[in-house]
């Protein structure tokens, strides 16, 4: 079996990273290594390092600080580097006409046939790959639109790469990384229990979205991820640690930069390196790390149909995308648990009427109510944003659908809740 660290593309499993890592307390200085051996137990053969920048090359750098400060680079032994790819494989239809409902279905909301949007880009897939797509409008394959709260699923999914490494336990107190991490802001004792679990399912306390919630959540120029996170954790709290959802961007503001703290990189570096690029995306950012200092981890991404496809593709396909492993089993499991059962709800960012329509949250997922989507044995799991943007995975029938636009939420659900049962008609 030959291994090497490719230039491009190339990812690890949580089995390499750990045998990966390797202690290094040089002056207590911190040192990047992107030299990786590793004996493979069915060749015998043993691996050579070898040396790239961290730019083009897994290469993440866990810090642990206790007596001594551990570094974990990441680079690619012996994974196997994925074909390039230009845009998602796509499934030869086996009838070339069914799929024109859902076309005419999403083409009525064109500003030309009197709906609201300019274009959209749309894509429904399942493990096989995808099985349609359509650009609508002047959307394109190169259309990028900003996320908003679409942007979450993504950052949770870098996030719990980092629990598939071992290196992040979503139920410890994330006052044990800013420990080791040398306390870099100041924890309060009053938030001592508040746990990444917490912070991706929003029960911290935190505030949510609302008047409360931190300013420097709308500030991504001129102060830090990490003043950001010193701000929100000297900010009160509305109730108890675990004790109630209230949906906002605090919590993952602060869960993104604890992330930065063990991975020892900034958040782009650290999504690039976990999820970008073994998927292979291409337009997914969070904003130009030479201005924006302050990235928005629940919403302040931008990306094509093509690169948020592909992030969904590899949840629905149970972690895995084009023969690639990017989280485990386990982790997948995570992002679709219900994690705020019987939880009283301080604020949820839907209409009245659309409140009805989803009972629970994951990691990152909403969970819609059965009632939504009849012919379905479901679960069903979705990440809608403020802006319309909507992503769901059907894990009953086994499919997944995205739908990219620009304009409200209200718009975004309007096309869900039309397209769907054309969906589930067609794949039932």
């Amino acid at each position: 079996m030959g291994g090497h660290c490719s230039r491009r593309f190339v990812t690890c499993t949580a089995r390499d990273r750990l045998a990966c890592k390797r202690q290094h307390a040089d002056s207590g200085a911190l040192k990047i290594l992107t030299s990786c051996h590793r004996t493979d137990n069915a060749g015998g053969e043993n691996l050579a390092p070898q040396q790239t920048a961290v730019s083009v090359c897994i290469n993440t750098v866990i810090k642990f600080l206790s007596t001594v400060l551990l570094g974990v680079g990441v680079a690619a032994c012996g994974q196997p580097t994925p074909a390039p790819i230009n845009e998602p494989a796509q499934v030869p239809p086996k009838n070339p006409t069914a799929w024109t409902g859902v076309d005419q279905t999403l083409d009525a909301y064109l500003k030309n046939a009197g709906g609201p949007l300019s274009g959209y880009g749309f894509a429904v897939f399942d493990r096989s790959g995808i099985l349609h797509d359509r650009y609508g409008g002047d959307y394109d394959r190169d259309t990028r639109v900003w996320l908003a709260s679409a942007t979450k699923v993504p950052s949770a999914a870098a996030i719990l790469t980092l629990v598939d490494a071992g290196l992040l336990d979503l139920d410890e107190p994330i006052a044990t990384y800013i420990e080791q991490a040398g306390n870099p802001i100041l924890w309060p004792a009053n938030k001592r229990m508040v746990t990444m679990r917490m912070l991706l399912a929003h029960t911290s306390g935190l505030s949510g979205n609302g008047p409360a919630q931190a300013k420097c959540l709308l500030n991504v120029l001129t102060i830090t991820l990490q003043q950001c996170a010193q701000l929100i954790a000297l900010a009160p709290t509305l109730h108890d640690p675990g004790s109630a959802f209230n949906y906002g961007g605090a919590d993952y503001q602060l869960a993104g930069y604890v992330a930065t703290l063990i991975a020892g990189v900034s958040w782009q570096e650290f999504f690039d390196q976990a999820i970008a690029l073994p998927l292979q995306l291409r337009s997914f950012s969070y904003g130009d790390p030479e201005r924006v200092h302050n990235p928005r981890i629940a919403g302040g991404a931008t990306a094509n149909l093509t690169d948020y496809v592909r992030i969904m593709q590899m949840l629905q396909n149970d972690g895995e995308w084009n023969g690639v492993r990017v989280l485990s089993h386990a982790a997948v499991a995570m992002l679709q648990a219900n994690q705020i059962v019987g939880m009283p709800v301080v604020y949820e960012p839907f209409s009245s009427e659309d409140q009805a329509k989803f009972d629970g949250y994951t990691l990152g997922f909403w969970i819609t109510d059965p009632l939504q989507y009849p012919g379905s044995p479901g679960p069903e799991f979705s990440d809608p944003g403020l802006f319309g943007t909507t992503a769901w995975i059907d894990a009953g029938l086994g499919y997944g659908a995205v739908i990219l636009i620009e304009h409200s939420m209200q718009t975004g659900l309007q096309m869900w809740s039309a397209v769907r049962p054309l969906l589930i008609s067609q794949l039932h």
